[in-house]
């Protein structure tokens, strides 16, 4: 089948297919006569493996690195439980983060919530008054590749 039918039935579109690729993430497909990729079924079904482990939040080095081992005949589940184990413990650190930032603009809105208009000379009062943060806390980035799309996006206006 031609990139664009696999790219119908993936839901990727034929650049992701191609980079996909490009970077050995997919084996390079074979070429018909007149220069057109050929995909098979097994191509199919990796791609829409790559997006199931996407979206459990794998990075394409790691789907590789899964893909790697079944091609090879090797059974891959004790990598990929391994790297779940890494991956959730990842996200309850991320999720404590996000706590302890939520508390603390909580605190700060409150403290500015009674004031009627409140007003800033210089550097915003707001900002400059609030707690330090503790020294050892890693920095809460909106902008990082973890963050919800919503937050990104309200946090660019």
């Amino acid at each position: 089948m031609l990139i664009g039918d696999v790219a119908e039935r993936t839901g990727l579109t034929a650049p992701t297919i191609r980079y996909y690729e490009s970077i050995g993430l997919l084996a390079p497909a074979p070429r018909s006569a007149t220069g057109y990729r050929r995909y098979s079924e097994t191509t199919v079904e990796e791609l829409r493996f790559i997006r199931k482990a996407q979206s459990l939040g794998f990075s394409l080095e790691e789907i590789g690195e899964i893909l790697k081992l079944s091609r090879a005949g090797d059974t891959p589940c004790s990598h990929v439980l391994d790297l779940s184990r890494r991956h959730l413990t990842a996200v309850e650190e991320r999720i404590q983060q996000l706590a302890c930032f939520r508390d603390q603009l909580a605190a700060e809105l409150a403290k500015w919530d009674g004031k009627k208009e409140p007003t800033c000379r210089g550097l915003c009062q707001i900002i400059s008054g609030a707690e330090e943060p503790e020294t050892d806390a890693p920095r809460l980035d909106l902008h990082a590749q973890g963050a919800p799309a919503a937050a990104r996006r309200k946090s660019r206006k």
